[in-house]
């Protein structure tokens, strides 16, 4: 079959999604973007993977977000060969895609849209709206957590058509064998600040609370805070001010980072910050999980896997209460050792298990 991904093509999940179900399925695939990276290209052209090249003008030229996404659409629609696609898959959901999937599609091409989590969760109504609004009647929604179908449920309550399909984890290979290779490798208090560099994850209202700490409890303490992806030069240097001014060790990391180099992250963790305003139960906390550390957790982000994977972790539901915590484990010296949850992970998120079940719905969506 012949399948269109509509997605960031510098992503990894992407490149995982194409390389751990499509390929394996013995799918032909073509993907959509320009200014790829030479990684990535790489992996495109070994595997015979189509780039269509995508048309992007400059604010300048066009002042009105939808307006320039509209016009670079039927720009990018007109100057590429299309196929006669069996599925077009929306890796995550936007207007760019969703107008090129309109425009591309043939009348048995099967539509397919795939919630990744903030592309539901930081949406508002008038966005949604307007995603229903370029393209209806997807022939299929699918979500990657449980968190994101009961969002669903909420956000799109007339819709029945969409099932939970989760992402597999490969770096959980990668710190198996970083851990046989280093069996002990991780470090005492050290605390992973989110995983991304989008101020969602509020880096700079957890740095506070570690800045509010008595100098004695900041003795022997690393912070860790990944900032390899999505983040803004401005940003980083709010976030590397602020580290700065806490008067404790840190590693700041904005270069990309492959499997192995998060492996050796992940394993050197004692704890996991996660203060994200919003998301979907994301990979980059389960890797965490998977390597060791135990999980500081806001009460706004309760997630259903939690206890479906056996996750047991420390919640605040202020970052006062974060700061009472971190008094706790630094001053009180508590041992939290049995909130490490690394056991069940890996059966829940294997891709072989997602390549069976997006088999399935192939191949139900091909005899509708």
């Amino acid at each position: 079959m012949r399948v269109l991904v509509l997605g960031n093509i510098n992503s990894k999940w992407v490149k995982e999604y194409i390389e751990n179900v499509l390929i394996p399925l013995g799918h032909s695939v073509d993907v959509l973007g320009n200014s790829v990276t030479a990684k990535y290209k790489d992996f495109y052209l070994s595997h015979g993977i189509t780039i269509k090249d995508e048309f992007k003008s400059s604010k300048a030229t066009v002042r009105i977000p939808f307006i320039r996404v509209l016009s670079n659409s039927l720009r990018t629609a007109k100057r590429n060969q299309w196929e006669n696609y069996d599925f077009i898959i929306n890796m995550f959901v936007n207007h760019r895609d969703l107008i090129i999937c309109k425009l591309v599609k043939s009348p048995s091409t099967k539509t397919i849209l795939y919630y990744a989590g903030s592309d539901l969760l930081r949406k508002s109504r008038l966005q949604l709206k307007l995603n229903r609004t370029i393209l209806s009647k997807p022939d299929a929604i699918v979500v990657g957590s449980s968190m994101l179908s009961d969002a669903m449920k909420k956000k799109y309550p007339s819709n029945t058509n969409y099932e939970i399909i989760r992402f597999g984890i490969s770096a959980f290979d990668n710190i198996d064998s970083y851990k046989t290779k280093h069996p002990s490798h991780q470090r005492s208090n050290c605390f992973c600040i989110g995983y991304s560099g989008v101020r969602e994850h509020n880096h700079l209202n957890v740095i506070d609370a570690f800045k509010q700490l008595p100098s004695e409890a900041k003795e022997n303490v690393t912070l860790v805070v990944p900032m390899t992806y999505m983040a803004t030069p401005d940003y980083i240097d709010e976030v590397r001010l602020k580290l700065d001014e806490t008067g404790i060790r840190y590693d700041l990391f904005t270069e990309y980072m492959d499997n192995d180099a998060m492996a050796k992250m992940w394993c050197g963790i004692s704890y996991f910050i996660n203060a994200q305003t919003t998301d979907s139960l994301s990979a980059s906390v389960l890797e965490s999980l998977y390597a060791g550390s135990i999980l500081i957790n806001a009460s706004w982000l309760e997630y259903p896997e939690y206890k479906e994977f056996g996750i047991k972790h420390l919640t605040f539901g202020s970052y006062k209460e974060l700061l009472a915590i971190l008094i706790d484990i630094l001053i009180q010296k508590k041992d939290h050792s049995d909130l490490v949850a690394s056991e069940n992970l890996k059966k829940y998120m294997s891709w072989q298990t997602a390549k069976e079940n997006w088999s399935e719905l192939f191949s139900r969506l091909n005899q509708a």
